[in-house]
C-alpha cells in the first residue's frame, strides 16, 4: 500500500486488476474481507468499504451464504471506466506536463515506442 491514494481505493484497484487480467472470472468467488485485511494488513472496515464500493458499482454481487462474486459484465465496466480515465485525464495530464517541461511530441512518441519495444 502507498500513501498516494486511500487504502480502500488501492484494494478496489487490485481486485479490479485481477478481474481484468482473468484471475477472477464472472461468478467467481473473490477473496473475503477477512482475507483482504490479513493479506494487506488493513483494518477489516477498510476491506469492507472496498468491497461495498465495488458492489455499488456493479462489479461484485453477494451470493447469499457464500460470499462476494464477480458480476456479469464487470470486466467490461472496469475496462471502459479505466480507458476513459486514461485517455481523458492521464494522457491530458501527461501532455500538459510535457508542454511545461518543453518535451516535444516527437520525443514523447519515441519514448513510448521504446517502452513498447522493451515490453516485447
Amino acid at each position: 500500500m502507498t500513501d498516494t491514494q486511500p487504502v480502500f481505493v488501492q484494494i478496489m484497484e487490485i481486485i479490479e486488476s485481477d478481474i481484468i487480467t482473468g484471475v477472477y472470472q464472472t461468478d467467481d468467488l473473490i477473496i473475503s474481507t477477512t482475507q483482504i485485511s490479513k493479506v494487506y494488513s488493513v483494518n477489516p472496515t477498510t476491506a469492507v468499504k472496498a468491497i461495498s464500493k465495488l458492489t455499488d458499482a456493479g462489479i461484485l454481487y453477494k451470493k447469499r451464504g457464500i460470499g462476494m462474486c464477480v458480476a456479469e459484465g464487470a470486466r467490461e465496466k472496469i475496462t471502459e471506466r479505466r480507458r476513459d480515465v486514461f485517455l481523458n485525464h492521464t494522457i491530458k495530464a501527461l501532455l500538459g506536463e510535457a508542454k511545461t517541461l518543453g518535451i516535444s511530441l516527437d520525443e514523447l512518441v519515441n519514448v513510448i515506442k521504446e517502452g513498447v519495444k522493451d515490453d516485447d
